[in-house]
């Protein structure tokens, strides 16, 4: 991540010593500047600090390398007296950091000027439902006429560009750029998304959240956290550090997402169904009465929801989404006209075509699962002839997790009176980091069986959709489900109607829009008509 005008490194070290992120300062000339920041195996361009998160064995070649390339400082750990005297000869800058990934984070603070200091940023944090709130707030603020910026999953935008992100939060050196982007072009809020995993890597660490949202919390990235307790205390972390003027605005219904989010000295805005939240949730849509009015020295409000993608759980989304709306300067009117252009999401429960069948794609929400899916499904299975299921196996997040998808899914499947269940382990798709064990499909699998469904195994995704799309005819329904492993299913369907003639591409005129279009729609940045319902549905 670059910046024209670059830093002192010689001040970045004085202020690093000060907030205790390295132990000593070297002498370092005052003509030594960095203008960007790489880190462990990403290109390092000419002026970049480089910081290493590689472990020793690694380490030095990966700093030589990243010199040779033109670093003009390295941060790490442990460099070695030998290796630090021959880059000062090099006229390299060399600091010894206790936590490289906290000096990562203030270093790209710094190079940009600490964006987030003149910048109103809601941070979103939640198991799941957290692209659909960003996305929801960015499209509240759009109609509000509120300058804004948002990044998410799935989507990031600056003003009205938009491009796609590689990471659920971008690490340091992206994060802050794209804040110092958004200060530049004179946005007035950003918006981004939080994982438990950014706040664990201390991505976050040196950005300023003023309204903090927690959508639901469940259990997740273990492999990250190592358990519950700490999962639950890494998301509370960024409620802790919002201050007695930041707001804590989340689902009150749910005791999990209050233990997270509320009572850390922040202003709780409690939003659900319940008597006593600061925002009511009601069948119609939004209440803001006068706690809320109260709470945020603003006025009450009514906002009316009659959009058919925001229903359910969706709904709850759109309520904290409102609310940091709100908070964030939009009026009531604005938050009522994003909220019902909201276009949903893919694979959420998407009715992606009706032609060549019924096709709904979904990617596993084990929340959803539990309490959307059979009733979204329900009457589509009444209209269909046939219902086929296909499940990805969720590789590298253990047993227990698959064997916990497998007995919800079994049971929703079998209320649903599937004909046929196929489960992929997408090994034609899937990188090492999402590779499926024997034991994570045996999970699943056996949770299938003791529903009593007869399971058809796949080992690559494309034959299993082949095999699908050549057996399924007119009135017949299929449901992919599964993230990652079935993420590519909707795209390969659709080489294989471009490869059937004439009939097979006039098929494709009924698929849902590219997934870019649908998301910049539901986060207000087109200005494109919502598709037809037969084009761009989620079934509910």
């Amino acid at each position: 991540m670059r910046s024209a005008l670059g830093a002192s490194v010689a001040d970045l070290g004085q202020k690093l010593l000060e907030r205790g992120i390295i132990d000593s300062l070297p002498e370092i000339s005052s003509e030594i500047r960095y203008r960007g920041v790489s880190w462990s195996l990403e290109p390092t361009a000419p002026g970049d600090l480089h910081i290493n998160l590689l472990g020793e064995r690694r380490a030095i070649g990966a700093i030589r390398s990243a010199v040779d390339a033109g670093a003009v400082a390295v941060c790490w750990s442990n460099p070695s007296p030998d290796l630090a005297a021959d880059l000062a000869a090099r006229g390299v800058a060399v600091l010894k950091t206790n936590d490289e990934r906290r000096a990562m984070s203030f270093a790209s603070a710094n190079l940009f000027g600490y964006p987030s200091h003149g910048l109103p940023v809601v941070g979103v944090t939640g198991t799941n439902a957290k692209t659909t709130v960003v996305l929801m707030v960015a499209a509240c603020l759009q109609r509000a006429g509120v300058p804004n910026a948002f990044s998410c999953s799935e989507l990031v935008g600056v003003g009205d560009r938009t491009w796609r992100p590689t990471l659920t939060t971008p690490d340091a050196p992206q994060l802050q750029r794209w804040l110092g982007e958004s200060r530049d072009a004179d946005c007035e809020v950003a918006v981004v998304e939080v994982s438990s995993q950014a706040i664990a890597d201390a991505r976050v660490a040196d950005v300023e959240v003023d309204i903090g949202v927690c959508a639901t919390i469940g259990v997740d990235h273990l492999d990250v956290h190592g358990d519950e307790a700490t999962y639950r205390a890494t998301k509370r972390s960024m409620f802790e550090q919002l201050g007695p003027v930041g707001y804590a605005v989340f689902h009150g219904d749910e005791p999990a997402v209050v233990q997270v989010a509320a009572g850390t000295g922040a202003i709780d805005v409690s939003v659900g169904r319940s008597a006593g939240s600061a925002v009511r949730i009601t069948d119609d849509g939004l209440f803001f009465g006068a706690d809320f009015a109260r709470l945020s020295s603003g006025v009450e409000g009514v906002v009316e929801v009659s959009n058919p993608h925001v229903t359910g759980h969706v709904l709850t989304s759109a309520a904290l989404a409102g609310t940091a709306a709100v908070l964030s300067g939009a009026s009531f009117e604005a938050v009522e006209a994003g909220l019902n252009d909201f276009a949903g999401l893919p694979r959420r429960l998407q009715v992606v075509t009706r032609r060549p069948f019924t096709l709904v794609d979904d990617m596993c929400n084990p929340h959803s699962l539990a309490n959307t899916v059979e009733a979204a499904l329900t009457p589509l299975r009444r209209e269909a002839r046939r219902f086929v299921a296909a499940i990805a196996v969720r590789g590298n997040r253990g047993a227990e997790l698959n064997a916990q998808q497998g007995e919800l899914l079994g049971g929703i499947l079998v209320g649903l009176d599937v004909d046929v269940v196929h489960v992929t382990r997408s090994e034609d798709f899937m990188g090492d980091a999402d590779r499926v064990t024997e034991a994570e499909q045996r999970a699943l699998i056996e949770a299938l069986d003791s529903w009593g469904l007869e399971v058809r195994v796949h080992a690559a995704l494309r034959p299993m959709i082949e095999e699908i799309a050549h057996a399924a005819a007119r009135h017949d329904l299929v449901f992919l489900v599964g993230h990652p492993g079935l993420a590519p299913g909707v795209e390969v369907l659709k080489e294989l109607l471009r490869a059937d003639g004439r009939r097979g591409r006039r098929s494709l005129v009924h698929f849902a829009p590219p997934n870019d279009e649908l998301l910049a729609r539901s986060a207000g940045r087109s200005s494109s008509p919502t598709a037809p319902a037969d084009t761009v549905e989620v079934c509910r």
